[in-house]
């Protein structure tokens, strides 16, 4: 299996958390999603699997809480838009890079909260980097 065709299902799942989906909806999908990230080919891209379920596993496990500040929300969208599967490979790693640097100026104004938190969302914008730069 390619890591786009995981990253198909994973984005249903991440898109959901966006969305406001009920947790316990989103932690059913976790072993399926586990299960076909296992099946990735390439050993880098299952390593990049693991990372990005292990940062929805944390948001679940952390549960909806409060609503997300103003700071998160926008960290929320310029990691979705970095994160984006569609275009060249070109396209996608700039956009990647373009939300890291998004995501470094909006820490600056973040809470230690806050800022570990677009800390995750920055790691897994760093793997996918990684990934693209091999496909390039």
């Amino acid at each position: 299996m390619e890591y786009a065709d995981f990253e198909v299902e994973y984005k249903r799942v991440s898109d959901g958390i966006a969305e406001g989906r009920r947790y316990s909806d989103l932690a059913a999908e976790l072993p399926r999603l586990r299960a076909l990230a296992e099946q990735i080919d390439d050993e880098d891209d299952r390593h990049l699997a693991d990372s990005v379920l292990a940062g929805i596993e944390d948001i679940i496990a952390r549960g909806p809480g409060e609503a997300p500040s103003e700071i998160i929300m926008e960290a929320r969208e310029a990691f979705a838009e970095g994160d984006r599967n569609d275009g060249t490979v070109a396209e996608r790693l700039a956009r990647a890079e373009e939300a890291v640097r998004a995501l470094s100026r909006i820490a600056a104004d973040a809470s230690a909260d806050e800022a570990r938190e677009i800390g995750a969302l920055e790691h897994s914008l760093q793997m996918l980097i990684g990934a693209l730069r091999l496909m390039r």
